[in-house]
């Protein structure tokens, strides 16, 4: 926001500004704001659009406009960028995807109501007097100015605008057209009009503010006054005295002076988490050194307390991460809430998904303006999309798993073959969360995991995201080696659920004579392991490898292979679909998931290959 013309106050930023002048400026300002408050109360001359309307969503774009959020202002005056940069977020909600009928007006004021602290607006920077000084909702002009020059360039009708008496140092805008349109709580405003219905869509990327127009109808260019059409083509800002910023002036015998908050370090990162994995921890520990780390509390449901400080606690403490937060009521009412939807049949993804959104929704609330960076777990990425937390930050995601579009498609085409088993339909997610993820990873900066199979497809949902492929960190654990006992053991890896491939396994070992161990626990369904002689289901208790002579995990889904890795790293030969991700491991054979023969003819060549190698010690 910032002062505006008809206020009449001039600009002299060569002295220093009263006390005097700051008074009679907030009193003239809250008589024009309550008077203008109750004119719009008796007869309003403007409605408050939503942004749940969509005929206009796939209308072509009549104009386009981009303007750099971190460019303008000193390294001195970092604290008032960033918070309006977090104006601007909390702004952004208000104007997205609204769609306008014909000859309806929009009002900048109206459509984005009374800016508070409760709603999420901080300090950010205001010219006022001539001088750039920190104010709650500083910052909210660049938006106005952004849509008043793409509404010019679409044809629409400024209705009302008002210019700055100032211009920011060190502004940066090449665009000749660029109109410059300024706005006061609620009496300077800024108000568009077209003869036909748009659509206005607001984003942020890491580093820009876009807006864009869309309508059906190309929209007649209006009659541009003369004021306007001067400001467009010479450029308002150009011919405006030079602005003096508050951190940055050297004038301390100015009372404003003692009210300015604390230059803050140049921009932070902070690192979201839902789960901890060795990979991770390891990447985190020799790229964000120092972050702030945002974590939930590990608690045990059967004791109702925190459990010990082991995976992230202590790795955040040795990683040296600035500060370590913890929402305990969100992780609290994440753990009740998962417990409960394990027990029943269709819940359990539903309930990660609702701890999921719990968890980004506290995380979002502890993020600060400085905040520029972010590394984020995946499973918390599409909430954070929704909630506007990416917007104007860099992000990096920690990525373990398919997309949520891959999964189900996945999913769907197990169903087909197995049509009877419901746990197939378990794993769904929301239409609007899948786009969110989506939209989320398209704008990432860069993608880490150690899953193979998921590097690929995260690297075609994001095109411009730099891939960091880690290596999958094995256990330590003794070497046990595979055993020559008849039959043999198969160990299955997971627990009977059909996602896991444990319809195709079952499949696979008919009429063949061997010993199964699930890992896991044991299907619902009685006759699912029917033909098998021997099955032993170990419900993730004791030590499971124990004479195996191979480990088999034919998964449509799986992102977190531990039991595999376990295996390897103790010697025994892994039988695993390519969902497992652990393609170019030393020991895994691969098989392609839903191929029963495939499987079949995999887990004899492991069995017949360790009979050769025991035969060729032998014979040595």
């Amino acid at each position: 926001m910032a002062q505006a013309r008809p206020f009449g106050v001039s600009v002299r930023a060569w002295q220093p500004p009263r006390r005097i002048d700051a008074i009679d400026f907030w009193l003239r300002s809250r008589l024009l704001a309550s008077a203008h408050a109750l004119r719009e109360a008796l007869r309003p001359s403007a409605r408050r659009w939503h942004g749940d309307a969509h005929a206009l969503a796939d209308a072509p774009v009549l104009a386009q406009y981009r303007t750099p959020l971190w460019s303008d202002g000193r390294a001195d005056e970092f604290p008032l960028v960033a918070g309006k940069v977090q104006n601007l977020r909390v702004a952004r909600r208000a104007f997205d995807a609204i769609e306008v009928p014909a000859g309806e007006v929009l009002s900048f004021w109206r459509q984005l109501g009374r800016p508070s602290a409760s709603r999420g607006f901080v300090q950010g920077r205001e010219l006022r007097g001539g001088c750039v000084v920190p104010t709650l909702a500083g910052g909210l002009c660049q938006l106005s100015n952004a849509l008043a020059t793409v509404a010019l360039r679409a044809g629409l009708e400024l209705v009302e605008r008002h210019g700055h008496t100032a211009r920011i140092e060190q502004a940066a805008d090449a665009a000749g057209d660029a109109v410059d349109a300024t706005v006061f709580w609620n009496y300077v405003d800024l108000k568009v009009r077209a003869k036909h219905a748009w659509r206005l869509e607001v984003e942020l990327t890491s580093d820009e503010l876009v807006l864009r127009i869309r309508a059906r109808s190309p929209i007649a260019m209006p009659a541009v006054p003369m004021a306007l059409r001067r400001a467009s083509e010479e450029g308002a800002s150009a011919a405006l005295p030079l602005a003096r910023g508050c951190l940055s002036c050297d004038q301390t015998a100015c009372f404003r002076h003692r009210l300015l908050p604390a230059v803050a370090q140049q921009g932070r990162t902070a690192v979201l988490l839902d789960a901890w994995t060795p990979e991770f921890a390891r990447y985190l520990a020799a790229h964000h050194t120092g972050a702030d780390r945002m974590q939930p509390v590990p608690l045990r449901l059967a004791f109702w307390r925190a459990g010990p400080a082991t995976g992230w606690h202590r790795e955040a403490v040795a990683d040296g991460a600035a500060a370590v937060q913890s929402p305990w009521w969100a992780s609290l009412r994440r753990a009740v809430w998962q417990r409960l939807g394990a027990r029943h049949a269709g819940r359990r993804q539903g309930s990660l998904i609702d701890g999921q959104r719990w968890l980004a929704l506290a995380f979002a609330a502890r993020l600060k303006p400085e905040h520029t960076q972010l590394v984020i777990d995946q499973a918390l990425l599409p909430h954070l999309q929704q909630l506007g937390a990416l917007d104007g930050r860099r992000v990096t995601v920690l990525a373990s798993a398919l997309p949520m579009a891959e999964i189900e498609r996945r999913l769907d085409a197990a169903a087909q073959c197995w049509p009877g088993d419901a746990t197939l339909r378990d794993f769904r997610a929301d239409a609007a969360l899948v786009q969110a993820e989506a939209a989320a990873l398209a704008r990432v900066a860069a993608v880490v995991t150690p899953h193979a199979e998921a590097a690929t497809h995260l690297a075609a949902m994001a095109p411009r995201a730099a891939l960091f492929r880690l290596d999958w960190v094995l256990p330590a654990v003794r070497d046990i080696g595979a055993t020559r006992d008849a039959p043999p053991l198969i160990v299955f890896a997971a627990s009977a659920l059909a996602r896991k491939g444990a319809r195709e396994l079952a499949a696979a070992l008919q009429g063949w004579p061997c010993r199964l161990r699930v890992l896991g626990s044991s299907s619902d369904d009685a006759q699912l392991w029917r033909g098998i002689g021997s099955v032993e289901h170990m419900h993730w208790r004791g030590d499971g490898l124990n004479g195996a002579r191979v480990v088999v995990l034919p998964a449509h889904i799986e992102h977190a292979p531990r039991a595999l890795l376990r295996a390897l790293a103790a010697g025994v030969p892994v039988v695993a679909s390519g969902a497992c991700g652990l393609a170019g491991l030393p020991g895994v054979r691969e098989v392609a998931a839903g191929d029963v023969e495939g499987l079949r003819a995999a887990l004899k060549n492991a069995c017949h290959a360790d009979d050769d190698n025991k035969n060729d010690e032998g014979d040595s």
